[in-house]
């Protein structure tokens, strides 16, 4: 056992020297990733040349994103693609903080500002005041 041990600290290593100075998997790397396999499960079902070249390509700039050394480059591409996604993304963790709070909290939108505010389940009609705006309504929880 220690003989595989110190085997695979030297392969970790080798693998830490190697990627030193690389990219890496950031989050447009990921997200083409995940694209890639959604592709490479939907032509399993189709059958389509179309959507293999398009997993071939995905795949490859994944490949080619987590090996690059243009660090800069890189950072400036996801930090693109982090500021066009922005709005679906904060919608997405609203939705998932929403789910998660289902049996415990409501949440509303004010009709002034639109800002989500979250109140407790179960107080029956209480008034909410908007800790942005100050806007005051009614609300049955």
């Amino acid at each position: 056992m220690n003989r595989f041990r110190q085997f695979s600290n030297q392969m970790m290593y080798k693998m830490a020297q190697f990627f030193y100075g690389r990219n890496g998997f950031d989050n447009l790397a990921r997200t083409c990733n995940a694209l890639a396999i959604l592709m490479l499960v939907i032509n399993i079902f189709a059958q389509s040349a179309v959507i293999y070249f398009i997993w071939v390509a995905l795949f490859g700039y994944t490949i080619f994103r987590i090996y690059s050394k243009n660090i800069s480059k890189r950072y400036a591409e996801n930090q693109k693609f982090l500021q066009l996604t922005e709005v679906p993304r904060r919608y997405a963790n609203l939705a998932r903080l929403q789910w998660r709070d289902r049996s415990v909290s409501r949440y509303y939108l004010c009709k002034s500002c639109h800002q989500q505010i979250r109140v407790p389940k179960g107080k029956g009609r209480i008034e909410i005041r908007c800790p942005k705006c100050g806007e005051r309504f009614i609300k049955k929880t």
